[in-house]
Formats: structure tokens, C-alpha cells, sequence
């Protein structure tokens, strides 16, 4: 499953990539004896740069195109033309469609160890595949050619081109991430990954994020957006020295670039093939369902511009709810918030509490009385009965038409790690918790 040029005649494809040396520059002074070491550094070090910017600053992922679709009638996989960027900073561009047959592909492959195929009750087969991308680096152009760099020496040809394409395959299995995105940090800071644990305790290097996290959100309104970015900038300086250049296969040497060769496009589920007169044939009307989420993708800096100044909302201070101080004794059951509360919005209609139970299912827990404690900013809700064992449901609202609000007026704005809320209409706050 590949792709050539058409313009030109490409004959070797063997070539794994070009010579990258972005340190080192050719310097020419008047009267110099210029050789074909000279013209290969000349050519490595502006291709090094090159590489070398898009793969730190860009990473590898989609930039145009690529579109993956199944041709149902034709039993074919099918790849639109496009262009994206490896790990190694290197343009991988696909100048045509690219077709693959999923039945010849599966009798070629259907030996190998890391396809898991089903056999279904009706002796259809079944399985899951990805596609990835890579470079494909391709000699082309002979031309007369000494073989010895004498005078009257005898001639042949050789290649004086080399043609930069993509080799797209089809891999047994779903695409896995091999490793954890750059910026743990921030991705952090920002609710977007996990914090990560070490015998069931946060690791302090994240707890520090969640301190400053927590930190942020119970600040004045008007106060948040400066220390988000003070966060930003610290963060985001422990995050990029921790980033290293990755190790080659052979586990000894690292290259100056931060990822690998291949690009994943999307995964293929529940494809399924029958037997017809000893081939295999992709079934029409079979399940088989294509997600192109799974792959990295670029966007435009202009794009990025429009969407901060477009979508970046000042929180207007709600306040939040530390999921951490949610408790339940007996028929009690408490929680504490990051700003004072109006009183009077404090009611049993501001709170949900259901239980499930995996025989009954979900029932409702009924709220006789809910007070605030205006010293520790604590919530009490007073439950007619205890919860029991099972899974307890908390819904503290900060939308609806009877919300919790604060002191100022400013419905609650859900947990720490929610996004803003508005003056009118703020985020509920959902817990779910384990009783045993």
C-alpha cells in the first residue's frame, strides 16, 4: 500500500531518508575545491533545520487531507491525498489515492502473530487494523557518472534525484499510544490528563499542579487570569526540561528528534471478510467502522488565534465545590465550597442524592433539610435515611432554575477543575461515590 510520483521515474525506493546535520554548516571562502561531501552538508543542514523545527514544534500529525474511507462495492480500503509530519520533522506527502484490497490483504497476513481474527458461527472472519503513514524516500534520475573521481576513468550512470513520498500500511490491531503526550504539566493544570499516582499516591511533582490549580480557582475573578498564566509560564518550563530526544531501536543512541518514523491515520473495527470461491471479500454490509479521532492533527496558528480570543470566557468567580471534602455519616452529608454562599439558596431543590443498586436500580434519597456553615463554608444536607451500600449519586446545582449561589450572587460554578461560569448560569457539581 504505497505511493509514487507519477512526474517522475522513480526506480529505487530503498532509501530510507535523507543526511540531517543541523549544526553544521558549509562555509565557502574564494578559490575552494567544492566535492560531494561539501553539496551533502550544503543539503543537510538547511533540511536539518527544517526537520529539526517541525518535529519539537509542530510534533508528528495530519496537516491536510488523508481522508480514510471503506469502497464497500470494491472491498477496498481506500486513502485520499494529503500531507502530515512524522515524529522525525519529516513532510510525508501522498500525491494520489491510495487503494488496498482487505481480502488479499488478509490471506497475505492472516498468519501473523498480532492479528486476533474471529472466526464467526457463519465462517465469516472478523478483525481490527490501523493505518499509519510513513516517509518513503525514492532515487530517481540517472545520469552519466564516473566511477572513479580520476581523469579518462571509466563511466556509468547514477541516480541524481531522490523523490520524497509517503508509504501508507495497513497494521493488525487498534493503534496504541506508545507514550504519554509532552507537557504532562500543563495538560494537567488545565484538566486534561490525570494526575499521575505511585502506591495510590499522587506523585508530588503533580501534586504541586493540583496545589496551584486549586490555588487559582478560589481567587477573586479578576485576579485568575494573570495567575493562570504565572502557572502557565512555571509549568510549562519544568515540562520542557523534562522533554528528551528519543532513543533509537537499538537503545543506545538518542537522535536529535523527539518521535518515531510513523504517523497513525485511523482505526478500522470489526472488519469482516467471507470466503468466496477461495478468496476472501470484505461483507457490505458488515460493521465495520473507521475513526480518523485516533490521529494527531495540525492546525492553523490563525485558526488557534480566532479560537482563544473566540472561546476563552472570563470566569465570573462562582463558587466551586472540593470534591475531595464530600462525606457521608449516617444521615448526614457534608461538602465544603471555595467562597461563601447566600443563605437562602441553600435549600433541599439545590441538591439530588440517588443510590444505585445493581438488583433495584436508582433510587432517590430524600433531602429533608440542607444548611450552610458560614465559617468553614460547609454545605449539610440532612438525608431521611442513610444511603446504604452501593453507588451514591451527589448533584449540587449551580443551573436550573433554583441553583446554589454565591454570597455575590453568582451561581455556583461546579467543581475545581470545571470550566468558567457565567453571572447567569454556572455548572452543576456530580460526584459519584463507592459505599461499601
Amino acid at each position: 500500500m504505497a505511493s509514487t510520483s507519477d512526474s517522475t521515474r522513480i526506480a529505487d525506493c530503498s532509501l530510507p531518508s535523507l543526511a540531517t546535520d543541523p549544526f553544521l554548516a558549509l562555509r565557502v571562502h574564494f578559490g575552494m575545491l567544492l566535492g560531494v561531501d561539501d553539496f551533502e552538508t550544503l543539503d543537510a543542514y538547511h533540511r536539518g533545520k527544517q526537520w529539526l523545527h517541525n518535529a519539537w514544534l509542530h510534533r508528528a500529525g495530519a496537516v491536510w487531507g488523508l481522508d480514510v474511507s471503506l469502497d464497500e462495492e470494491r472491498g477496498e480500503l481506500r486513502v485520499e491525498p494529503g500531507l502530515a509530519l512524522d515524529g522525525l520533522g519529516r513532510e510525508l506527502y501522498l500525491p494520489t489515492p491510495v487503494c488496498l484490497s482487505l481480502g488479499r490483504w488478509f490471506a497475505e497476513h492472516q498468519e501473523d502473530p498480532d492479528l486476533e481474527a474471529t472466526t464467526l458461527d457463519n465462517g465469516r472472519i472478523r478483525f481490527d487494523a490501523h493505518v499509519v503513514m510513513r516517509f518513503r524516500g525514492c532515487l530517481t534520475r540517472q545520469v552519466p557518472a564516473l566511477v572513479e573521481p580520476c581523469e579518462g576513468s571509466a563511466t556509468t550512470t547514477a541516480y541524481s534525484r531522490v523523490a520524497e513520498t509517503a508509504e501508507l500500511l495497513l497494521l493488525p490491531g487498534l493503534a496504541r499510544e506508545t507514550e504519554l503526550p509532552p507537557f504532562h504539566r500543563l495538560r494537567l493544570l488545565f484538566g486534561l490528563e490525570e494526575p499521575r499516582e505511585e502506591e495510590g499516591t499522587i506523585v508530588d511533582a503533580d501534586q504541586e499542579v493540583l496545589d496551584a490549580r486549586n490555588a487559582i480557582a478560589v481567587l477573586p475573578a479578576g485576579e485568575q487570569a494573570a495567575a493562570w498564566l504565572a502557572a502557565l509560564r512555571r509549568f510549562a518550563a519544568l515540562d520542557t526540561i523534562d522533554l528528551r530526544p528519543a532513543v533509537t531501536p537499538n537503545g543506545e543512541e538518542t537522535t536529535l528528534f523527539p518521535g518515531g518514523a510513523t504517523v497513525p491515520l485511523a482505526n478500522i473495527t470489526e472488519i469482516t471478510l467471507e470466503s468466496v470461491n477461495g478468496s476472501w471479500r470484505l461483507v457490505a454490509e458488515g460493521p465495520a467502522r473507521i475513526d480518523t479521532s485516533i490521529r494527531p492533527a495540525h492546525v492553523a496558528t490563525t485558526t488557534i488565534q480566532e479560537l482563544l480570543c473566540g472561546g476563552s470566557a472570563a470566569d465570573a468567580g462562582g463558587p466551586r465545590v472540593d470534591p475531595e471534602s464530600v462525606t457521608v455519616d449516617g444521615t448526614q452529608l457534608r461538602l465544603q465550597v471555595s467562597a461563601p454562599l447566600a443563605p437562602a439558596s441553600v435549600t433541599p431543590g439545590a441538591f439530588g442524592v440517588t443510590v444505585f443498586d445493581a438488583g433495584a436500580g436508582w433510587s432517590s434519597v430524600t433531602i429533608e433539610d440542607a444548611s450552610f456553615d458560614e465559617t468553614s463554608n460547609t454545605i449539610t444536607l440532612e438525608l431521611e435515611a442513610e444511603p446504604g451500600v452501593g453507588l451514591l449519586r451527589l448533584v449540587a446545582r449551580g443551573t436550573g432554575a433554583t441553583p446554589l449561589l454565591g454570597s455575590d450572587g453568582v451561581p455556583l460554578a461546579g467543581s475545581l477543575a470545571d470550566p468558567p461560569g457565567s453571572t447567569h448560569d454556572g455548572h452543576d457539581f456530580i460526584i459519584m461515590q463507592e459505599r461499601s
